[in-house]
């Protein structure tokens, strides 16, 4: 009778080398995970849409004067200035100090002239634009925060204005389509820049 506790027979060497090469096989046959992606998709890339692009600022026109057609000898004449200062004399070149109304006369193309005392070297500027309504009508609001109202340069419908600017008095005349400004450090007051504006006004009717 045979024992149930037989010895079991070893393996052979071929069926070892069989059951290796299997499993090898088989885990060759394992599908390989997919690669994972982080990257974000760029529009207008991938996605096959155009980039959108940005539109440029839209810029304001520069507000420019309507032609002056009178010179600096005429705006206020030899004349009118001497009546006030015979030692004064008008510059054949000028350049508008940058910090005054003058200044934004000359970026319009507007007219500016310059007095100089012979004496003592002070600079009168003297400036002249001629605008639409609407560009007076927000220099005229700008005045009213910016300035003083005076009355006694001309009668209404004529706007006059006046402020101290550093050593220097600055005035401001709305007549017509006209804006007229005075500036220099004779002018402590309102008063002392009405006599020229008065003569230039009477030269602009």
């Amino acid at each position: 009778m045979a024992s149930s506790f037989a010895r079991t027979r070893p393996l052979r060497p071929f069926a070892v080398a069989a059951a290796l090469l299997g499993s090898l096989l088989l885990a060759g046959c394992a599908p390989a995970a997919a690669p994972s992606s982080s990257a974000t998709p760029t529009p207008g890339a991938s996605d096959g849409t155009a980039a959108p692009i940005a539109s440029p600022t839209p810029t304001e026109t520069p507000v420019m004067s309507e032609p002056v057609d009178i010179a600096c000898d005429a705006l206020i004449t030899p004349d009118d200035m001497y009546a006030i200062n015979p030692n004064v004399s008008l510059m054949t070149e000028s350049t508008p100090k940058a910090d005054s109304l003058a200044a934004e006369i000359a970026a319009m193309n507007g007219l500016t002239c310059q007095w100089v005392h012979n004496t003592s070297n002070e600079v009168l500027d003297i400036a002249l634009a001629k605008l639409p309504e609407k560009e007076l009508t927000d220099l005229k609001n700008r005045a009213v925060t910016e300035s003083t109202q005076v009355p006694t340069y001309a009668a209404p419908p004529v706007e006059g204005f006046f402020t101290v600017v550093g050593d220097e008095g600055e005035a401001q005349v709305f007549t017509g389509s006209y804006w007229l400004t005075l500036r220099g450090m004779s002018f402590f007051e309102p008063g002392d820049a009405e006599q020229l504006a008065e003569a230039a006004i009477g030269h602009l009717s």
